[in-house]
């Protein structure tokens, strides 16, 4: 057997194989494709798995239940997705300074703004009692880190703690429109004052001409 595989595992780079046993690496009677090194050197050793030929996986494993099977599948699948989902909350909010002190925010960030974001935005049912981690609105520009705690996931059917990050700026773009309207004024004022210039040039040259033919 032992030489069938290694004719094998030099004639392939992939191969498909099934788990005889729930291990890390998938449940039993889970179908998957892994490189043959990486199924000779720690799969087959251990008893973790076997070669998908035809007939094997029902032959090995006949009381395989198939629902079941998916279910843990598709569990999985759910889990990670929430996982990545719950990694890469970040909100940010532009917001106007306060004219008394720029550096402070005209209209602060509290709690409640952040749940209805993270509801509209991310389709997680946080609420008041996940967010205990923030005591105080955020007055200021910067980056926060703030804490859900106590969260109940239905894909993990447990509760979880992750982090949100927050992020406050100041409008930029308005910022940067009053910059181009200025600049486009000079530019509008530097063509006005050459125009009456060379108007004044040729005012000049007339009344030159004028006194000459005088």
């Amino acid at each position: 057997m032992k030489r069938v595989l290694q004719q094998y595992f030099f004639s392939k780079q992939r191969m498909e194989i099934f788990f005889l046993k729930d291990c890390v690496q998938g449940f039993q009677g889970e179908v998957r494709i892994v490189k043959p090194g990486f199924f000779e050197k720690n799969l087959f050793p251990m008893a973790l798995a076997y070669q998908n030929l035809p007939g094997y996986r029902r032959r090995l494993l006949p009381n395989l239940d198939e629902e079941k099977l998916e279910n843990k599948i598709q569990r999985r699948k759910d889990i990670k997705l929430f996982q990545q989902k719950i990694a890469g909350i970040h909100l940010e909010f532009v917001r106007p300074p306060k004219f008394s002190n720029p550096n402070l925010l005209k209209d602060p960030i509290d709690d409640k703004l952040i749940i209805e974001e993270v509801q509209q935005r991310f389709k997680l049912q946080v609420t008041k009692n996940h967010l205990l981690s923030m005591f105080n609105k955020i007055t200021t520009y910067g980056q926060f880190t703030l804490q859900i705690e106590n969260f109940y996931s239905p894909e993990l059917q447990d509760y979880t703690t992750f982090q949100i990050t927050v992020v406050t700026k100041k409008p930029i773009m308005k910022v940067q429109k009053l910059i181009d309207e200025v600049a486009t004024k000079d530019e509008q004022n530097k063509d006005e004052n050459k125009e009456k210039q060379d108007q004044k040039v040729v005012k000049q040259g007339k009344e030159k001409e004028k006194e000459i033919q005088k």
